[in-house]
Parts: structure tokens; C-alpha cells; sequence
């Protein structure tokens, strides 16, 4: 790495009112390095990153950036000098084109209109350059999400970006386009591009990174470089405490067959055919389009048969709706939490409690025992460690991590036979992943059957007694996860990819 320091934080406070978000934090990115930043949500990575981005002044301490103190800089001037910040929100404009949105704000202008000869023309060598495959003229709506993700840091480039601020990009993304993104971003680093990476995904923090930074409650805990740097040991320095990632004792013993899927077949799936039995924990593989998602939404009426059945203790479900699903004692949690989980115009209390308004709370004449909604809401919180001051909070008031145990919540309280977890844990931090886990796992060995879908594989081989692979709305091979690693899941996953 050269010497000379891209970016230097030094002892950065920084205070909200009554609140001490940062306290004395210090790093530095070198050229061409990758720098993570971790932290539970809360932790301060934000408050940081609005920083260095010039959207927060510091209280105190001092930002320098190629030498040169930029604390007097604004949020514009620091994109000049080359400081891009790509939140974990899409920021692009889905309606415009992918070369409108690289030249966003910036669009060259020819005898008073705009050069869109230069705009195509730029943009096609850009895209070449960078490696993206796609034509200027597409609507950024239509790309893939790896796509999306790409463009992002193209935008960035195209703006002269020497230093990247990443905040979890590859949220909702598969394992093999983690995979492309983490190439397409060593490739610019060979190039002297700097990156500050964040995500609550430690596997893929140890693959990417030159360096780490921890932050805990507004204060950096250094990585000791003289030790085996290990997930355990980062989330301990996340947590603040040891941290065991949960993982499945034993698989289980052969049980009844809970849950069966008959010759299951409609737009997404042909003929899938497997038993979940009493107690498993199914965990399911496939890149998107595979059928894996579509056979989780089928499951709970989300998406109707035209063929086939599934049984419920051996009696056919014929399931109309995902109410009737819920009613005969199935739970699905979707993998979009924001769009199919959270109801934000909700408190706590409610999110937690409408899943059972029609049937444990409901009373004479329809009214809702408000009473008996608050101990259970109330009970959840203590159960799965739900961060707030009391149910009554509104929902955006939590983290992403406490909004998921909400949902969790909500869905464990109509006491489900079987669970359908779709990603249930992306985008959260360890310490609250681990706790979600560990409650399915405990509702596994009462006899609750699970199936667990998930691009984390790491996450899928600590959870799962068998394992479902999924390909073209089929699936090809089925076996136990015992003794697995992920370089044998993901040789698995591929060749039967390729054999279909």
C-alpha cells in the first residue's frame, strides 16, 4: 500500500442533543484499499460515513482528505474532490435510462440542449470500461439488482470518485452476485480506487477487506492484526460480549412427516415434490428464477397450483389465501420486510398483535382484547430481545434489526405448525441475527417445522438438517447439510445448474 494516507480521521466526536454518537474515533484509508466499518445498528457507521461524506459536521476532530483538511468543505465540494457516498437505498431514477442516470445532474448541454449523442457515446465507453454489459438506453427499473448496484458505483466513478463509501450493498443479493460485485469492486481497486465497505455480514467482510473498523456504541475497537481474525472473534467486538454464532446441535432424529408437497406445479414450479417432517429444518438453495422463492410463496397460498397438492398432517391443505394459510397453521415471512413485513403506520404492539386480532384476542362482538395484545407483545419483546422503551413506540423508531423481530413476532404468535423463512436475516446485525436463529432453532426442538431459505450459506449450514436445491422450477437433489461446507454447497448448487 503507499505511504501517503487518502483519507485520515482524526478523533471525531460527534453529539445529537443529549447523545454522544461518536466518541474520539480515528482511521485511515489508503489508496486502493478496501476498509470495513462494522457495528450493530446504532453503532455510530452512519453517523461516521455522513461525515466524511460532508453530510455532518463533527463536533470535534478533524477529516483530511489528501492531505488536506476538509472540515470547512460541504457535501458537493467533497464530491469534487472525489469522497461518493452509495447508500443502501437505491438513489437511482428508475425511469430514466441507465446513461441519463450516469450523468445525473451533469448532463452535457449543446447549443442550449442537451448532447445526448455525448451522453449515449460516454456513457457506451463507461459501461465497456467498467464491465457492464447492459445499453445506455435501458430503463434503470429493468436492470437486475447486481445491475443496479454496478450502475451506483459507475455514477460514482463517472464523478471522478476516488474513494467509495459502500453502506451494505449487497443487501438482498445472491451469493453469486455477492460474488460479481466483490470482483467488480477488486477490479477498481487495482485501479487506486479506495472503498469504505459496510455490512453486517462478516463472511464476506473477512473475503473483501485490507483493514477493519469496529464501532460499538459511538467508540472504535481496534482489530488486533497479531491474532486469527475470525467471524467469532469480530462479533464478539460487534457484540461487546462472546458471541457464539448459533448452530444447529444435531440434526434431527427421523419424525413424522409435518408438511408434504405432492407433484406441486403452477407458472414457477414443475412437478416439486418433497416432505418436511416434524421438528426440520429445510433449508432451501437456488439463485433467482430458480423456483426456490416461488415454491416458499406457493407454500403459503401466495401463488396458486394448477396441479398438485400440499398436506398438513396428511390432510390436503387447498389453500385459498394466505389468511386461510395463516388460519391452518402456516407462517411466512417474506424476504422484503419493508414492503411485506412492516406496517409503519403501526405501533409495536399492533405489528405484533394483528396477526391474531381474528382469533386468540378477538371477543364478544368483534372488539379486541387490548389487554391480553399488550402481555403478549410485551412477552415477545423480553422473548427475542426487542430494543425499545415500551410496545406503544412506533415501528420507525427501531432498527432494522428490532423491525425484523417484530415481524418475527407477529408471526410466532399465531403459533405456526410450520415457519417459511424467506431471508430472514438480511440486512441486520449479528448479535440480532443470532438471536432470531437461536428462537427458531428452540421452536425446532418443540417440534415447530421450518423451512429456511436464505443466500447466506454460511447462515444455511448452522441451521439446516437437509438441504433442497432448486433449478429451472424444479428440484434436483435433496440431502442432508451434515459435514457440508460452502465450497461443497456452492460446487453442488452449480453443477446441478449446469446439468439442467
Amino acid at each position: 500500500m503507499p505511504n501517503t494516507a487518502l483519507l485520515h480521521v482524526s478523533d471525531v466526536s460527534k453529539i445529537f442533543g443529549a447523545t454522544k454518537a461518536l466518541t474520539d474515533v480515528s482511521l485511515t484509508v489508503n489508496p486502493g484499499e478496501v476498509h470495513s466499518l462494522l457495528g450493530r445498528n446504532g453503532a455510530g457507521k452512519s453517523t461516521l460515513v455522513n461525515i466524511i461524506a460532508g453530510i455532518y459536521p463533527p463536533t470535534s476532530g478533524t477529516v483530511t482528505f489528501e492531505g488536506e483538511d476538509i472540515g470547512e468543505r460541504n457535501i458537493f465540494e467533497r464530491q469534487e474532490l472525489g469522497i461518493r457516498l452509495v447508500p443502501q437505498h437505491e438513489n437511482s431514477f428508475p425511469d430514466l435510462s441507465v446513461g441519463e442516470n450516469i450523468f445525473a445532474g451533469l448532463l452535457p448541454v449543446k447549443n442550449g440542449l442537451v448532447d445526448w449523442a455525448t451522453v449515449t457515446s460516454v456513457a457506451e465507453e463507461e459501461l465497456a470500461d467498467y464491465g457492464l454489459d447492459v445499453s445506455p438506453d435501458t430503463l434503470v427499473k429493468d436492470l437486475s439488482s447486481i445491475d443496479a448496484r454496478k450502475l451506483n458505483i459507475i455514477r460514482a466513478m463517472h464523478g471522478g470518485a476516488k474513494l467509495i463509501i459502500l453502506d451494505e450493498p449487497t443487501t438482498a443479493l445472491t451469493n453469486q452476485e455477492r460474488e460479481e460485485l466483490f470482483e467488480f469492486v477488486n477490479e477498481l481497486r487495482a485501479k487506486g480506487t479506495a472503498f469504505i465497505f459496510i455490512s453486517h455480514y462478516l463472511g464476506e467482510v473477512l473475503a473483501l477487506s485490507d483493514s477493519i473498523t469496529v464501532l460499538r456504541d459511538g467508540l472504535m475497537f481496534p482489530v488486533d492484526e497479531n491474532r486469527e481474525v475470525t467471524e467469532e472473534y469480530l462479533g464478539h467486538l460487534v457484540a461487546g460480549e462472546e458471541l457464539a454464532l448459533v448452530r444447529r446441535a444435531a440434526p434431527i432424529e427421523a419424525k413424522a412427516v409435518k408438511l408434504r408437497a405432492d407433484s406441486v406445479t403452477n407458472t414457477e414450479l414443475t412437478n416439486v415434490s418433497i416432505d418436511l417432517h416434524e421438528g426440520e429444518v429445510l433449508g432451501i438453495v437456488g439463485f433467482p428464477g430458480s423456483g426456490a422463492r416461488a415454491f416458499c410463496r406457493t407454500l403459503f397460498g401466495l401463488h396458486p397450483l394448477t396441479s398438485g397438492r400440499i398436506e398438513l398432517n396428511g390432510l390436503d391443505l387447498a389453500l385459498t389465501s394466505p389468511g386461510d394459510a395463516l388460519r391452518k397453521g402456516l407462517a411466512y415471512i417474506s424476504f422484503d420486510r419493508h414492503r411485506e413485513g412492516v406496517i409503519p403506520t403501526m405501533d409495536i404492539d399492533e405489528n405484533i398483535g394483528i396477526s391474531i386480532h381474528k382469533s386468540v384476542l378477538k371477543r364478544v362482538l368483534g372488539f379486541i382484547d387490548l389487554k391480553e395484545r399488550k402481555r403478549l407483545s410485551n412477552w415477545y419483546r423480553d422473548e427475542l430481545k426487542i430494543k425499545c422503551n415500551n410496545v406503544e413506540e412506533s415501528m420507525d423508531s427501531l432498527s432494522g434489526g428490532n423491525q425484523q423481530k417484530v415481524v418475527v413476532s407477529r408471526l410466532l404468535n399465531t403459533q405456526p405448525e410450520v415457519l417459511i423463512l424467506d431471508e430472514p436475516t438480511v440486512g441486520i446485525d449479528i448479535k440480532s441475527r443470532n438471536e432470531i436463529i437461536s428462537k427458531v432453532l428452540e421452536l425446532s426442538e418443540s417440534g415447530m417445522s421450518t423451512i429456511y431459505l436464505t443466500n447466506d450459506y454460511e447462515e444455511l449450514l448452522r441451521v439446516s438438517d437437509r438441504l433442497a436445491f432448486f433449478d429451472q422450477g424444479r428440484i434436483h437433489t435433496v440431502m442432508e447439510s451434515k459435514g457440508l461446507t460452502i465450497e461443497a454447497l456452492t460446487e453442488i448448487r452449480d453443477q446441478e445448474q449446469k446439468a439442467s
